[in-house]
Parts: structure tokens; C-alpha cells; sequence
């Protein structure tokens, strides 16, 4: 079967369309860390990369008999913390999170989605999805939007060096959303799940370009 992976910026629809796509296709829809887990404390620095590796357990027990639907990028951790300089989460650096996850993924223990959905619209659109919803605080809301741009160029990044693993979604709304993905399913494959190349294109790529380019607008 098939395990996929939807991302996007905060309001961007990830919850909604992986649920819902997840009861359509009668798959596994499996939550970011904060809906299955509570944090411990005190926390370690390894704890939240750690349910990433639970959550991939979570889809690799059940893929045989069903499709998974990943809430949320297991590597997360890499682009995340080097869209804000590795400043966040008391300056986790590239070296730390590579150390922790080479050998989770050279004993595959942890590995590549099939294929992302990385959700995308303007920022504004963000912004009234965020008022108009009263069901979520979004705590970092604004902070998170600067990590779009990075994101986007990390993910082309990866879609580069393999391509296919990668189809960015225009989120007008979740129906148009599950028809997109719907329509890219059949060419998923799992040829990169547990590939050391992409997995080290991945960190040197990080390693050698900025996050930023200290545009105003970004």
C-alpha cells in the first residue's frame, strides 16, 4: 500500500484534508506528535524526534493492509529548524538532528513518505483561515509563516534530486485538495523510502544554502 505525507503552513488544511481523506479512502490517518503525545517534563532534546520515529511504526505496521496518511513531515525537524537559523529549541544544530536520525534510518527504523502534498495559498488567506476558525489557538501563528519560502525551496530541493516524491497542492478548499491528491496516488512508489542518497542530499542541501535570503517580504 501506499504512505504519503501532507504538509503546509499553519491553516493551510493538512488536519482537515488528511482526516478526511483518511475516511474516504477508509486509510490510516495518523496525527502530528501534539494530538498523539503529551510532553513530558521535564523534556529531553530528543523526545519529539523520537515520536517520529513511533509515528513511523504506526505506518509501516499498518501499510501492508492499508493506506497511511501522514499528518505533519517526520523530518520536520531538519527544515523546520533551519528555516529559523537553528536558533529554536535551545539552538538544536543540523549536526544534532542528523545524529539522531542516520542511524534510525540506516537500520530503517524511519523513511521517506511515498509522496508529500505540500498544501500552499497566500498568506492572507492564512490569516482569514486562522480568524474564521475558532476551534484552534494556532499558538506562533505569524511566526510560523516564515517558514514558507524556506519550505517550499527545501521541498523543490528534494523534488529535484527525486523527482516525483514531491506535488505541491494550491489549497482553494479541502475538496479541490483531495482531488489533487486523489489523482497523484497511482504514481506513488517507494523505491527512495529508506535511500541513504537522498537522506545525505537532504542534510548537505541544509548544510549549504541559507534559509533566508533577508527579503523583507519573507
Amino acid at each position: 500500500m501506499t504512505i504519503i505525507s501532507i504538509e503546509g503552513a499553519s491553516a493551510a488544511g493538512k488536519t482537515t484534508t488528511s482526516a478526511t481523506l483518511a475516511i474516504r479512502n477508509n486509510a490510516l490517518h495518523i496525527p502530528e506528535v501534539a494530538a498523539c503525545w503529551e510532553k513530558p517534563e521535564p523534556i529531553y532534546p530528543e523526545w519529539f524526534f523520537e515520536r517520529q520515529v513511533d509515528r513511523w511504526n504506526m505506518a509501516t505496521r499498518q501499510e501492508p493492509t492499508t493506506q497511511v496518511i501522514i499528518d505533519i513531515d517526520l523530518f520536520q525537524p531538519f527544515w523546520y529548524n533551519w528555516s529559523f537559523d537553528f536558533t529554536l529549541f535551545d539552538g538544536q544544530s543540523l549536526e544534532f538532528v542528523e545524529r539522531f536520525y542516520r542511524p534510525f534510518i540506516s537500520r530503517q527504523k524511519i523513511g521517506f513518505p511515498d509522496k508529500y502534498f505540500i498544501l500552499h495559498t497566500e498568506k492572507q488567506n492564512l490569516r482569514e483561515r486562522k480568524a474564521n476558525d475558532a476551534t484552534r489557538l494556532r499558538r506562533g501563528f505569524e511566526l510560523n509563516l516564515k517558514f514558507i519560502e524556506p519550505q517550499k525551496r527545501y521541498f523543490q530541493a528534494l523534488n529535484t534530486f527525486c523527482p516525483g516524491l514531491v506535488c505541491f497542492v494550491n489549497s482553494v478548499d479541502i475538496e479541490s485538495n483531495i482531488e489533487k491528491i486523489q489523482q497523484e496516488l497511482p504514481g506513488c512508489t517507494n523505491d527512495h523510502r529508506y535511500s541513504m542518497e537522498l537522506f545525505d542530499f537532504m542534510v548537505d542541501w541544509l548544510r549549504t544554502n541559507q534559509a533566508h535570503s533577508h527579503n523583507k517580504d519573507e
